[in-house]
This record gives C-alpha cells, structure tokens and sequence, in this order.
C-alpha cells in the first residue's frame, strides 16, 4: 500500500473510532463516516484535515438527534438493542463487555469529550475548539464522564472481567 492510502485509511479509521464514540452504534457510526466522507468530499476534494472532517461528523450527529427529538419514531421494541460488542471506540483498548455498558450510559457529549481526550490525545482547550464549547466545560465532561465510569466500574467489580481478543487476534 502506498502511503496516501495508509493515510487515508488512517484518517478514515479515525473518523469511524469518533462517529462510534459519538452514537455508540457500529453501524450508525459508519453511516456517519460515509455521509460526512462524501460531503468533505464533494467539497474540499480528496485531501481533507482531520478537524474538517470530525466537525462534519459532529454537525451531522448533531443534526440526526434534533431530527429524531423533532420527528421521534415508534420503537416496536421496548428494550433497544445496545451494541455492545461494536461500541468500544478504539481497535486497541478492552473489549470488555461492562466499560462498554458503561460507555454506553454516559451521554453523548461526555463520551465524545472523553474519546477526544483519552484516544485522540487532544487536550482540554482543543476539544473545546473542536465542540464549540469552553475549555471548562470540557473539564467537566470529562470529569464527570471518569467519575460516571468509576462509579460503574466499582459497581460491577464483583463481576468476572474479560477481555475479548480483537478480529486481528491480538488480545487487549
């Protein structure tokens, strides 16, 4: 593979690791990879940034969940389908069926802050540029989004923790 293409891919997984991390759901996140790839696309051409395309993901997001709030439909199910196994936003973290339930319950706005700093690497006053919010109220969704996590993982201690290897076969 050449280059461009690895890095291509690498923006592309990037991109696919915050859209999960945003909705918790494999297969939403890669409705919204795709959606915001063609409109980065059609746009700005083949070569976009990394924040450009984050933002797009975002604003797409965004737009879905005030479309579902504004034009709610009915669930045939009571109990929705959490995607558990497809949710842990990364390829090289746990696999660990309870942090995912507990990232599943944290809201959006405090998983997508706590991606952005823990896997992304992105420091407080850059989530913020990125959100469109201050650097303290990024503070607190992240801090609230640990102690959320803590609280779970505390809660569920007793339980066996298991790590399921990756589709690649390394374990986490």
């Amino acid at each position: 593979m050449t280059k461009p293409d690895t890095t291509l891919e690498a923006l592309l997984q990037s991109a696919y690791r915050y859209a999960q991390a945003l909705c918790g759901h494999a297969e939403m996140a890669e409705d919204l990879v795709h959606e915001s790839w063609l409109k980065v696309l059609d746009k700005h051409g083949p070569q976009p940034d990394k924040a450009l395309l984050f933002r797009v993901i975002r604003n797409l997001f965004i737009d879905g969940v005030r479309h579902r709030t504004r034009f709610p439909s009915d669930s045939y199910d009571d109990n929705p389908l959490v995607d558990a196994t497809g949710f842990d936003p990364s390829h090289y973290a746990s696999h660990d069926l309870i942090l995912a339930d507990g990232l599943s319950q944290l809201r959006s706005v405090e998983r997508e802050a706590l991606f952005l700093w823990v896997f992304e690497g992105h420091t407080a006053a850059e989530i913020a540029t990125l959100t469109s919010q201050s650097r303290g109220t990024v503070l607190s969704q992240i801090h609230r989004a640990k102690a959320k996590l803590k609280k779970h993982l505390d809660q569920n201690a007793g339980q066996n923790l298991t790590v399921v290897k990756s589709i690649g076969g390394n374990s986490s």
